[in-house]
C-alpha cells in the first residue's frame, strides 16, 4: 500500500468548528437588481376562477330549490340532490294556507282536544336578552309543558299567535343551606321562546320607581348593617328610613358626686315614709281602727 508524502493527519473538530462558525463571502452573492425582487406576493390571483353555479342567480324567491331545479332541467344538467327534494313545494302549501288562517282569523295549528277551563300552569313573562329581537318574547313555563301546550294556552287565553317556538331546558343553581355539608342543584327550570307577527317592547319604569327602589334597598343594607354591629358600632346612629330604627338618646346631664349622694339620701328617706305610712293605712284598715 502507498502512502502519499503531502498526507497530513485532519482534525475532525477543527472540520465541525469551521462548519460552525463559516461565513460566506458576501462578493459570491448573485447580483440581483432590487426592483426585479417581490417580497410581499399578493394573495390574489393564484386561484382557479370557475363559473357561477346556477343556484346563485336564484335570489328573489322565498322557495329557491323550485326555480333551481327548473333552471337545472332548462340547462339539461342533473340536478344537485339537495335540490331534488319536494320540501319547497310542502313549504308553500303550508305557507298559503298559513296566510288564508291568518286573513280568516283562524287558528294557524291543530288546536287542543282536551278542554281546561282552570289551568294550573304558571307561565311567566320574562324580559328579552340582548340577542331577542322585538318580534320575541321569552317564558318560564313547567318543565311538563311543551310547544304544543304553550301555542295553545297563548291563543286560547291572549290571542296572540306563536308562529316558531324553541325550548331550553336550562340547570338551576348551586345551592347550600346553613346546615349543609355540600352544595346541590335545584330542579331543572325551561324556557320556551316564540316568535310573533307584531313587536312587543317592555315599557321603561318610571324614574321614581327606580330612585325609590335603590334608596330601599340601600336603608335595608344601613339596618343589617347595623343589626350585626360589634361593640361600640350598636351605638352609633341609623339614619335607615328617616331614622325609624334609631334609638332613642336620653338626656345625661352631669350631677356631682355630692349632690348624687345628697339627693339619693333624701330619696331613700322619702321612700321609706311613704312605706311606712301604707304599712300604717293597712293595718287600720285591718283592724277597722
Amino acid at each position: 500500500m502507498m502512502l502519499n508524502r503531502n498526507w497530513k493527519p485532519v482534525n475532525i473538530f477543527r472540520i465541525a468548528s469551521r462548519s460552525i462558525h463559516h461565513k460566506e463571502n458576501f462578493r459570491k452573492y448573485p447580483k440581483v437588481n432590487v426592483k426585479d425582487v417581490e417580497l410581499e406576493k399578493p394573495r390574489y390571483g393564484f386561484r382557479k376562477e370557475r363559473p357561477s353555479l346556477l343556484s346563485e342567480g336564484v335570489t328573489d324567491t322565498l322557495f329557491p330549490s323550485i326555480e333551481i331545479r327548473k333552471k337545472y332541467i332548462e340547462n339539461s344538467k342533473p340536478v344537485p340532490i339537495k335540490y331534488r327534494s319536494r320540501s319547497d313545494e310542502i313549504a308553500k302549501r303550508n305557507y298559503e294556507k298559513y296566510k288564508e288562517e291568518v286573513l280568516t282569523g283562524s287558528p294557524h295549528f291543530r288546536v287542543g282536544e282536551k278542554s281546561v277551563y282552570f289551568p294550573k300552569a304558571r307561565i311567566c313573562l320574562l324580559r328579552p336578552n340582548a340577542k331577542h329581537t322585538p318580534y320575541q318574547a321569552k317564558f318560564l313555563v313547567p318543565r311538563n309543558f311543551n310547544k304544543m301546550d304553550l301555542r295553545d294556552y297563548l291563543w286560547h287565553v291572549y290571542g296572540l299567535r306563536a308562529l316558531n317556538v324553541t325550548v331550553q331546558l336550562l340547570h338551576a343553581r348551586f345551592e347550600r343551606g346553613p346546615d349543609d355539608h355540600a352544595r346541590y342543584r335545584g330542579p331543572q327550570y325551561k324556557k320556551m321562546t316564540i316568535d310573533m307577527e307584531e313587536p312587543f317592547i317592555w315599557p321603561e319604569l318610571p324614574n321614581d320607581i327606580v330612585t325609590r327602589a335603590k334608596e330601599n334597598y340601600d336603608n335595608q343594607l344601613a339596618i343589617i348593617e347595623n343589626k350585626n354591629a360589634v361593640g361600640s358600632d350598636k351605638l352609633k346612629p341609623s339614619e335607615a328610613f328617616g331614622g325609624l330604627y334609631d334609638k332613642p338618646q336620653l338626656t345625661d346631664s352631669f350631677i356631682p358626686k355630692r349632690t348624687r349622694r345628697v339627693g339619693e339620701k333624701v330619696l331613700s328617706s322619702l321612700k321609706e315614709k311613704e312605706e311606712s305610712q301604707s304599712n300604717n293605712s293597712l293595718l287600720e284598715n285591718y283592724l277597722k281602727l
